[in-house]
């Protein structure tokens, strides 16, 4: 597993950077695309796995229009304008509606459908759109990078610590897996990466600044692996999909990063001078 996992890495990893270092704006928003259409695939599937594809395509196109709505970001002077992606959900929710009232009598369990594919564009395209608007800021693209580096070095961290150490539970309920000993090494490995890789790439920011921010990126990050972890847990998987060989789904990569990304722009926007 150990093995799959590093080598999964070494290949994604750099076709990453290179989207967000080399590619323009345009590639990272294609590159965010593809994972947003493969997450939300995996949603839909965990929770409708007889499910139509069809109706599986159609949810994944709304989403994508979700997404592209945060383009509507003022790049030349890095604004992060919400009027783009607040239209557009409004307008998708009204569509999903709609689309529900039509195919009242026809859907089994429409209600639970409806709940579902809501929940599907709240939790996926609008937090990911905060990518895009984080991209747009100045010097966004080190930004990206930062948050990249901070959140997988506490994932990675939190892994090893928690198998080497870890004996009592964080919150076995939802996530049996996780530890107390674990938490520590993810924020402490948070803490140290934000530090010493924000010096080099956050020039402005000072070191309490950093550590701030490293420390707010690993507790959401946290609730965000939570969040994910309390779904399969309901549904009773153990990993989204086998997409990533040793990481299990595109959807179990992301959940840290789903919820660090808006708290990373906001900080940005009212603390940092975005």
């Amino acid at each position: 597993m150990h093995t799959r996992r590093w080598l999964t890495a070494l290949i994604i990893l750099p076709i990453l950077v290179l989207a967000l270092l080399r590619g323009g704006h345009f590639f990272f928003v294609l590159f965010l695309l593809v994972v947003n259409g493969l997450a939300q695939w995996e949603f839909l599937g965990l929770f409708q796995p007889e499910g139509d594809r069809l109706r599986r395509v159609k949810a994944i196109l709304l989403g994508t229009l979700l997404l592209l709505s945060f383009c509507t970001a003022q790049r030349a002077v890095g604004l992060c304008n919400p009027t783009g992606p607040l239209f557009v959900l409004v307008a998708l929710v009204f569509a999903l509606f709609l689309f529900y009232l039509v195919s009242y009598g026809h859907i089994p369990d429409l209600t639970q459908d409806l709940m579902i594919n809501a929940l599907g564009l709240l939790y996926l395209p609008l937090l990911l759109g905060h990518f895009i608007w984080l991209r747009y800021l100045p010097e966004g693209e080190w930004w990206v990078l930062w948050l990249l580096a901070v959140i997988m070095a506490g994932d990675t961290a939190a892994f090893y610590c928690g198998r080497t150490w870890g004996k009592t539970k964080l919150f076995p309920a939802v996530s049996p897996g996780k530890t107390w000993a674990g938490a520590w090494g993810g924020l402490a490995a948070c803490l140290a990466v934000g530090l010493l890789l924000g010096k080099g790439l956050l020039g402005p920011v000072n070191l309490w600044g950093l550590a701030l921010l490293s420390a707010a990126l690993f507790l959401v990050g946290l609730l965000g692996d939570l969040f994910e972890s309390m779904l399969k847990r309901q549904l009773q998987v153990k990993d989204a999909s086998q997409l990533l060989p040793g990481h299990g789904g595109m959807l179990d990569r992301l959940d840290s990063l789903l919820f660090a990304a808006p708290v990373l722009v906001y900080a940005r926007l009212f603390f940092f001078g975005g």
